[in-house]
Order: C-alpha cells, then sequence, then structure tokens
C-alpha cells in the first residue's frame, strides 16, 4: 500500500490518501506539429519558447517566400487558449480556415489572373454550371 498526502492548493488542507497503487499523470505535452512537414518545418517561424507561430486564422507563420497555407486544426493552445481543442469548435474554425484560404486566394491574384468567384464556384460574370441555380 502507499499513503499520499494531498493539499489543496485553493485552501492548504491536507488530506491523508491510502492507496494500493499510485499514478503519477503529470501533465500532457503536445506533439510538435511541424514534425509532419519536414523540410518545410525549417521555413515555419517560431516564438521565443520555440513553439510554432499561429496567426489568428490558425494559419502557421512561414517564412515570406513559402506561399502555400498550413493550418492547424490543433495544437494552437499557446496561442488560441485552451478552447482550441475542442471538437464542438471544428466546424467553425474550419470556416475561420476557408475565410482565410479565399481571403488570401483574392489579394495574391490579380482579376486577370484568376476571376473572383460569388461563393459557389461560378465565376462573377459568367453564366452558373449547366444543371445549377446558380444560387
Amino acid at each position: 500500500g502507499v499513503r499520499a498526502t494531498v493539499k489543496s492548493l485553493v485552501t492548504g488542507e491536507e488530506t491523508p490518501l491510502d492507496a494500493d497503487i499510485v499514478v503519477f499523470a503529470t501533465g500532457y505535452s503536445p506533439a510538435d506539429p511541424l514534425g509532419l512537414l519536414g523540410e518545410v518545418a525549417d521555413r515555419c517561424l517560431r516564438d521565443d519558447e520555440g513553439r510554432v507561430r499561429v496567426e489568428r486564422d490558425y494559419r502557421i507563420a512561414t517564412e515570406p517566400g513559402l506561399n502555400c497555407g498550413i493550418y492547424l486544426q490543433g495544437g494552437t493552445e499557446h496561442t488560441h487558449g485552451i478552447t482550441t481543442s475542442l471538437l464542438s469548435n471544428t466546424a467553425i474554425r474550419v470556416g475561420e480556415f476557408l475565410d482565410s484560404l479565399l481571403d488570401r486566394s483574392v489579394k495574391s491574384t490579380s482579376d486577370e489572373a484568376r476571376p473572383a468567384t460569388d461563393g459557389t464556384g461560378s465565376a462573377v460574370g459568367q453564366s452558373p454550371r449547366p444543371g445549377s441555380s446558380g444560387l
């Protein structure tokens, strides 16, 4: 058997606890998401503590020459708080990814190179696809 004393950090009260075994579960350390990116990881920016820098839209901050967007569905607790791991926020977060992608696409291309879309995939000013209402 094992006797442990549990101390409340709120009240300071100490309570003895007798147990057959003790399991030390001292915390959780999230995996570094850049481990999946190979050589591209070297072009991702980190903060002063070595953690990946994540922008408001969940996009990893990268060197200016890297044109792709890398978005994180998790592993952003250090920048976005503990709610980032909640599954109930997944749909909202994916919507933010999409808004970011569309916003960056419009900013990075000229009207001549790529026509603007109306949100349905149809180019503005063009007829809808056959069988589509265009809405």
